[in-house]
């Protein structure tokens, strides 16, 4: 089973936490228990693996990528812990990207707490447009990947009915107590949509409901989303 398409699902399935440390045979177990909890069979597995790894390797005009790790949150705000392992997420990206499927170094920007360009609601939604809608090209593979903390906030219209809406939270998240400056995932859905391709693939490694801090594992995610108001 090919372990580097593997891993992203996990994390999928564990709605954004930081796993730990596994060696072979408890990724193995772990990789069973969770794919028959998800009633995915090894066979349809790979079958998404390769999908996603022969889209990425195919041979293009360009190949752009935006890659958002976010480890570290304002201190004293009431909604989000640091997190551990997000700006690693990136650069293991990043050097996936370049050396199994063929980016070029300076077609892939990446933001985090350890970049040059930090991981910012402005800086997030400009290099979206800069960096992939103004240079993609129509059959140029385009890869979007966020990794932090996710939540949720008030959407009378939202899409399961529920009143709430999923996010993902920036770097420099800003509350004033009811309202909050999230991304939504609207704004995720009309930037990709501005795009000139179809080659597309968004990774968003982060949760949606929830939150706290459950032995060394943090998990990606925010409180109260029936609290605030985007």
């Amino acid at each position: 089973m090919p372990e580097q398409f593997l891993l992203p699902i996990l994390r999928a399935a564990c709605k954004g936490y930081l796993m730990p440390t596994f060696n072979r045979r408890r990724f193995l177990q772990f990789a069973g228990t969770t794919l028959a909890a998800y009633g995915l069979s090894e066979r349809q597995l790979v079958s998404h693996g390769l999908r996603y790894g022969q889209a990425l390797a195919q041979p293009t005009t360009r190949k752009l990528a935006l890659l958002v790790g976010v480890n570290q949150y304002p201190s004293g705000n009431s909604r989000f812990t640091n997190l551990r392992g997000c700006t690693t997420d990136v650069e293991l990206q990043r050097e996936l990207l370049i050396h199994r499927f063929g980016f070029q170094a300076s077609d892939i920007l990446v933001l985090s707490d350890n970049a040059a360009q930090k991981p910012t609601r402005s800086n997030i939604l400009t290099a979206f447009e800069e960096h992939l809608i103004h240079q993609a090209q129509p059959g140029d593979v385009v890869v979007f990947h966020f990794s932090g903390h996710g939540s949720q906030v008030l959407e009378p219209d939202s899409p399961d009915g529920d009143g709430l809406n999923s996010t993902f939270v920036p770097g420099d998240i800003q509350e004033n107590g009811t309202d909050v400056d999230d991304i939504m995932g609207r704004t995720l859905f009309l930037l990709t949509s501005a795009l000139s391709t179809d080659q597309v693939s968004v990774v968003l490694d982060s949760c949606y409901a929830g939150g706290g801090t459950r032995g060394n594992v943090r998990v990606r995610s925010g409180f109260d989303g029936n609290s605030y108001q985007a």
